[in-house]
């Protein structure tokens, strides 16, 4: 299976553009990325050597205000952050091209992992602070991740919403085989799921949707999960995690639906070549000299 990345390598590709030019220009691109989020890198025709790169997304002003996002942009990118974000979006980070920091080739992969440092955010406050209220982080539209702290581990919980009914028995395959990995991997995270039933700990707080397309998928990670040394590969996968389970579903689907038409080819071959060859007419005499042709049937 393929491991989503972390950083947008549009925004890398476009930045490295900027960067090494031989001089400013004029810029104004917008993109996607998972989970709605929005960029856009932009410079003005007044001011073409301050480069600006835009980010917003539906819980971004949560990470902001709950779950130290300001500190945690302050810590990776200093004085490239806004005091006042462009209008329209959440985070602002502008570069200046003819005053660029030591190490301006490290800068576009730096950048590049901007969505990633904002959403690693509640999982970080989890690990570190270890909060006895459950974090509830609102990222999408009708879904959520939910994270429970506890001393030996902590757990976390997707609420993630299946638009097709074949999506739930994918999802069901696909998360089975999480949960068997425990069986042959030695300190793998528990994984459970259920469909439509709240999981207990989340009994009580509110806002939680019980609906027939909400599926409630809970990973357990415990203290090695969360040790110093692998932390941030912890923090990398699991934000991925609701990402990786909808691109999987969907590549097994076109999957599938490509085996079904080649089948559907095969069988039309054989088909055709089982329609039996047409009579030809063969010209024949009565007793009185007629001549007359009897049409076989195809």
């Amino acid at each position: 299976m393929i491991l989503l990345e972390n950083a947008n390598r549009i925004l890398e590709e476009t930045l490295n553009e900027r960067i090494n030019a031989e001089k400013p220009e004029v810029v104004d691109i917008t993109f996607a990325d998972f989970d709605g989020v929005q960029f856009h890198v932009s410079a003005h025709p007044d001011a073409k050597n301050l480069l600006n790169i835009s980010v917003q997304f539906k819980g971004a002003q949560q990470v902001l205000k709950d779950f130290g996002g300001n500190d945690l942009l302050k810590r990776y990118y200093g004085p490239l952050v806004k005091a006042t974000p462009e209008a329209g979006y959440d985070v602002t980070l502008q570069l200046d091209l003819t005053a660029l920091p030591p190490g301006k080739e490290d800068l576009p992969a730096k950048i590049s992992y901007l969505k990633r440092h904002l959403f690693a955010a509640p999982f970080q406050k989890a690990i570190e602070k270890r909060p006895t209220d459950i974090i509830v982080f609102n990222y999408r539209p009708e879904e959520a991740v939910y994270i429970k702290a506890e001393a030996d581990r902590i757990t976390v919980i997707f609420d993630i919403l299946f638009r097709d009914a074949d999506d739930i028995v994918f999802s069901k395959v696909f998360l089975q085989e999480f949960a068997d990995a425990r069986k042959t991997i030695t300190g793998a995270p528990a994984v459970s799921f259920t469909q439509k039933d709240i999981p207990l700990e989340l009994k009580g707080v509110p806002g939680v949707k019980a609906a027939a397309n909400n599926g409630f998928v809970s990973i357990v990670l415990f203290a090695h999960h969360t040790s110093d040394n692998v932390k941030d590969r912890t923090l990398d996968l699991i934000q991925t995690f609701r990402d990786y389970i909808h691109y999987h579903i969907k590549c097994s689907k076109a999957y599938m639906h490509t085996r079904m038409r080649i089948r559907v080819d095969s069988l039309l071959q054989i088909l055709n070549r089982a329609r039996p060859e047409p009579v030809e007419a063969v010209a024949k005499k009565t007793a009185q000299g007629k001549t007359f042709k009897r049409v076989g049937k195809e």
